[in-house]
């Protein structure tokens, strides 16, 4: 069981730990499956100690439609063995119990679990095809109990993650997305609009007619909030925020340009015209990812990232954004990137801090005209997917559990 979302490791060792859990679990999936099945909907997520607002207003809304929501949302580390051990047994159980289960990011216990499936449509003569230059096979079948929707945490597809960029520095080995099965048992996956479908079928190893062009709760409120920003011009005295916000950086050996820049204390000479706020990764400050948005972009006029879905966020709620990428060369191959700044926004791209900061001062004096139509071409494709209401991730889960 330790070895259940654990990436490290190799050799016969890891294989064997990995096994023995897919044992341990499938016989108590197994067992728990002699129980009757209900009306429930898991939601569940192993990187936050309490329910996004996506996992709220989804819950709420099948509630209303008669399925009951069961949200199991703690931090898990494999270092708390038995925290972690009693929270697998619990998913277990109601993995076994639930018609359909939500997830926001990778659950590596949903990955090695076998579900019961049905054969995929895409799939060759020999039962496997391949997606990717990984070689590994797509998850071509169709888990139909429970019916699985990945609703994916973050916005857009900017760069390349999962299947994208395995054996990359900033992502995992080939290997261990097939010891562990990464992302495997993912009947739907969810994106927020079909410019990101192509990028998530890839990512989540599935036929890109299993990605659903459906926007999160998050979309909505964020929507909300940004006429409300509009209606109220004078919504707040005092200087304009700028807000730094970086990518998470998987391998401790990458670089990490706005660290730099922070250190090297070029950005004081926005302190003049700006209040200037820092803010790392959420995984990176606390351990746990943030459930929402966090209350500095909500107050933002400005937000500097370099390769952060914070990016669409801002987009939506009509911040300007810019990015600050001195590692741009680097990162076009590792990760990757499906949608690249240097080429659909290139006056909002900057590889030298000082540029950046003297751009940030042109914009925040009103001597230098902000290109919002080059922000809008980078962003736009991520949301294209039309007209929809907020409980539209709920009536189509409803719609999966229905039909099972």
């Amino acid at each position: 069981m330790c070895a259940v979302g654990v990436y490290t490791g190799k050799g016969a060792a890891t294989k064997a730990a990995v096994a023995c859990a897919r044992a341990v679990l499938g016989g108590l999936y197994r067992v728990f499956c002699l129980i009757p099945r209900r009306d429930e909907v898991l939601l569940f997520s192993r990187q936050a100690n309490e329910p996004s607002r996506d996992f709220v207003v989804v819950g709420e809304h099948l509630a209303e439609r008669g399925l009951s929501p069961v949200f199991m949302t703690k931090k898990l580390s494999a270092r708390s063995f038995a925290s972690y051990l009693a929270f697998a047994v619990r998913e277990v159980y109601h993995l076994a119990r639930c018609r359909a289960c939500v997830l926001d990011r990778y659950d590596p216990i949903v990955s090695l679990l076998d579900l019961r499936c049905e054969a995929g449509s895409e799939s060759t003569s020999s039962g496997a095809s391949v997606a990717g230059s990984h070689g590994l096979p797509l998850f071509d079948e169709f888990p139909s109990e429970p019916v699985v929707v990945q609703m994916w945490h973050a916005l857009g597809a900017f760069k390349k993650f999962g299947y994208q960029s395995l054996g990359t520095p900033e992502s995992h080995p080939v290997d261990t997305a097939r010891i562990f099965r990464i992302h495997r048992n993912c009947s739907w996956v969810l994106c927020s609009g079909e410019g990101a479908r192509l990028a998530f079928a890839e990512a989540f190893n599935v036929p890109a007619s299993r990605v659903r062009a459906l926007p999160r709760p998050e979309y909505f409120h964020l929507r909300e909030v940004a006429a409300g920003r509009r209606a109220d011009g004078a919504r707040r005295s005092g200087k304009p925020r700028v807000l730094f916000a970086p990518t998470l950086r998987k391998n401790p050996g990458s670089a990490h340009p706005l660290r730099d820049l922070r250190a090297s204390e070029v950005w004081r000479a926005l302190e003049p015209l700006a209040e200037v706020v820092w803010s790392l990764h959420p995984l990176e400050e606390r351990g746990t990812a943030a459930a929402d948005v966090s209350a500095d972009l909500l107050e933002a006029d400005y937000v500097v990232t370099d390769y952060s879905s914070v990016a669409y966020e801002a987009y939506l709620l009509g911040v300007r954004v810019l990015f600050y990428v001195p590692d741009l060369e680097e990162y076009r191959v590792s990760p990757g990137l499906n949608s690249d700044p240097g080429t659909l926004c290139p006056d909002l791209c900057f590889q030298e801090g000082r540029e950046l900061v003297v751009a940030l001062e042109g914009f925040l004096s009103g001597e230098r005209a902000y290109p919002a139509e080059q922000l809008d071409t980078f962003a736009s494709p991520a949301f294209d997917g039309g007209e929809f209401e907020p409980s539209c991730i709920a009536d189509f889960v409803c719609g999966c559990v229905r039909r099972a």
